[in-house]
């Protein structure tokens, strides 16, 4: 067996586990995450990714650049809840 084809399946299911919480977190509007968690994964991810990329590990990259991106969208919607835009939302929506 080729050891891509191991590392695409570690990476589909590392994925789908961080899939439904992401989803969960966009419709709590990240109230139950922790902003520091966050960020350390965020630099910690990106620099995998950097680090993937100098080694020309495809699989790694591809796992840690969406990592990346998951926790970007993460700390988005933790920045958003607590600058109040989600309660501006809200507010427009009830008045209609």
């Amino acid at each position: 067996m080729d050891l891509d084809y191991l590392g695409l399946l570690g990476m589909a299911l590392i994925l789908i586990a961080w899939l439904p919480e992401t989803w969960q977190n966009y419709k709590e509007k990240g109230k139950n995450l922790n902003l520091k968690f966050v960020l350390l994964y965020l630099f910690g991810s990106a620099f995998l990714t950097y680090h993937a990329y100098l080694l020309n590990d495809m699989v790694f990259l591809a796992l840690n650049a969406i990592a990346t991106l998951i926790a970007i969208i993460n700390g988005y919607l933790i920045l958003a809840n607590r600058s109040g835009k989600t309660k501006i939302k809200k507010a427009k929506k009830k008045r209609k």
